[in-house]
């Protein structure tokens, strides 16, 4: 994996994570935080989790700490908090080199701590916001506010000046 490949996965995850925010949006606080997902009780449940994961890989490649969050935060709260994290990302991200991507590093997630390369780490954190993108997913449309497709190849093909091809009814 190289510089490249990260920040066209990191601008995937940013872009998504914004339609999944405005979607979100659209709820009341009592759909917000009702119980609604079986792995993280709620919508606001599910995308902290989301972020906090986000963050932790962050913070174990990049070597800086990760904030630490109060349990009750709107969705106001919560989507700056995201921003602030692509953002610490995106900054991480340019900086790297291929040698830096390539660097071991130890990921304590189990009683005994993993080692993999920095760029596993990051992919990680991007692949974990996708599985919840999609139990938000369903969640969402269950509360009747559906997800638009978040297919990578449709940012692709809107970044390459393309428009994706419509279906023929």
């Amino acid at each position: 994996m190289n510089q490249e490949g990260l920040l066209a996965l990191y601008k995937y995850n940013a872009y998504a994570n914004c339609i999944l925010f405005e979607t979100a949006a659209q709820l009341s606080e009592a759909q917000f935080t009702q119980a609604s997902s079986p792995s993280h009780h709620s919508v606001r449940g599910l995308l902290l989790h989301m972020l906090e994961a986000e963050a932790f890989f962050l913070s174990v490649c990049s070597g800086q700490p990760k904030d630490e969050l109060p349990g009750e935060m709107t969705l106001a709260d919560i989507r700056r908090h995201g921003d602030q994290i692509a953002k610490r990302t995106h900054d991480h991200l340019v900086k790297m080199t291929d040698r830096d991507l390539m660097r071991e590093i130890e990921v304590p997630i189990c009683r005994q701590p993993l080692q993999l390369p920095a760029w596993q780490a990051l992919v990680q954190g991007f692949v974990h916001s996708t599985h919840h993108r999609g139990e938000l997913s369903i969640v969402l449309t269950e509360l009747g506010f559906p997800l638009p497709t978040l297919d990578i190849i449709l940012q692709f093909v809107e970044q390459s000046g393309q428009q994706w091809p419509r279906q023929q009814r």
